[in-house]
């Protein structure tokens, strides 16, 4: 089977751009010829490369280059001239697709399905999309299940932005499979408490992704006053930053210089960051599932995490960490407390986690799920 590939997002490495990375390795290993399609190079090529995958360079027009949802605020004179410019490059990637002849297209995201999506589409060519976010991208959602054949979600949640009238009508499309984290990653790793500036008595809570109003550090951060009153010994750990469209936001969040606030920026070294925490916290406003939360499980630590988007199908309430209402900011506090005043409880609650990505989470199987998808999407076409 010949399948293509497409990452709209090369000029960063994420979770999304990992869990194509993984995909990408599963179907080799079903010994698929697989072809990833970008639009730049940048550190996601580099790493495919260094992988041992080739990529093809199919760059965006200029007025579809601009990085994350910045090109759904453009002015209605430049949303004209991007439809233009978009008209153009699906024939281009039109004739690409004919010289390649795929028996099948993966879009890791909408714009890869908006572009590639809609050229593999006037071909025959089936489409695929793993749809991880629960955030509406507005009209464009109504696009979403017309154009594919299948529609992998990554959680219940992740449904909410499609029209209830496409879900009844497109339901055989629609198919859960939840991403997971690599267990091996989280074994035996050393912790880098002392590299963070951690001391043994500090009782360590992080919040780990990009830095942006949809994870909501502010959540954390605003009460951080009443959290060093409560759990002296807490320290917040924030790790990640912010891009050029969250500049704002960051500037914006209280408390970052607090003395019980340690911010690393990125960090590459996530299984190490796990090893160094007692507790993840997820706090996002929107969150598909939240690729965090099970590595944070997989390395055995509880989770206080929000009931918003996926993250209440992962963490359960309770038994490997607490769920809370966003903006209840007593629940938040009680919850960290709970956990600063009881080590036993946050390793019940850590060991129960890991139980529950093995059995749920373990990513080698849920990406070899998603190649078994694709192949009885092919052989039933053929």
């Amino acid at each position: 089977m010949k399948i293509i590939f497409v990452e709209s997002y090369p000029q960063v490495i994420f979770g999304q751009q990992k869990t194509l990375l993984s995909l990408l390795g599963t179907s080799r290993n079903a010994m698929h010829q697989s072809i990833l399609a970008t639009t730049s190079h940048g550190p996601f090529v580099d790493t495919a490369e260094a992988e041992g995958f080739d990529s093809t360079i199919l760059p965006y027009p200029e007025s579809l280059s601009t990085y994350g949802g910045a090109i759904y605020r453009y002015g209605w004179r430049r949303k004209i001239g991007m439809l233009f410019q978009l008209g153009n490059y699906i024939l281009e990637l039109r004739k690409w697709l004919k010289g390649i002849s795929p028996d099948i297209l993966f879009c890791n995201d909408m714009r890869g399905l908006l572009t590639m999506g809609i050229a593999a589409k006037s071909l025959g060519i089936p489409v695929v999309i793993w749809d991880k976010l629960d955030k509406p991208h507005g009209i464009l959602d109504w696009f979403q299940l017309p154009l594919v054949k299948l529609n992998i979600v990554i959680s219940d949640a992740v449904e909410v932005k499609y029209p209830d009238w496409q879900k009844r009508l497109y339901r055989k499309r629609i198919i859960k499979n939840y991403n997971g984290a690599l267990l091996s990653r989280f074994d035996d790793i050393s912790p880098a408490r002392a590299s963070l500036g951690l001391v043994p008595e500090h009782i360590v809570f992080a919040m780990v992704g990009s830095i942006n109003e949809r994870k909501a550090q502010d959540r954390i951060l605003r009460l951080m006053p009443e959290l060093a009153e409560r759990c002296p010994n807490a320290r917040v750990l924030i790790v990640g930053e912010a891009e050029d469209d969250s500049q704002e936001y960051f500037q914006s969040l209280p408390n970052v210089d607090h003395p019980h606030v340690i911010h690393t920026g990125f960090r590459e070294d996530i299984p190490q960051i796990m090893a160094s925490i007692d507790s993840l916290l997820i706090l996002s406003r929107q969150e598909g599932m939240g690729q965090v939360t099970v590595e944070a499980m997989a390395a055995s630590r509880p989770v206080i995490g929000t009931r918003a988007g996926g993250i209440p199908e992962v963490v359960v309430d309770g038994e490997t960490g607490f769920l809370v209402e966003g903006d209840d900011d007593e629940a938040l506090l009680n919850a960290i407390a709970q956990l600063c005043d009881n080590p036993d409880k946050r390793q019940r609650m850590g060991s129960a986690g890991r139980a529950r990505v093995e059995a749920n989470f373990d990513r080698p199987k849920q990406h070899r799920k998603v190649i078994k998808l694709m192949e009885q999407l092919v052989e039933g076409a053929r």
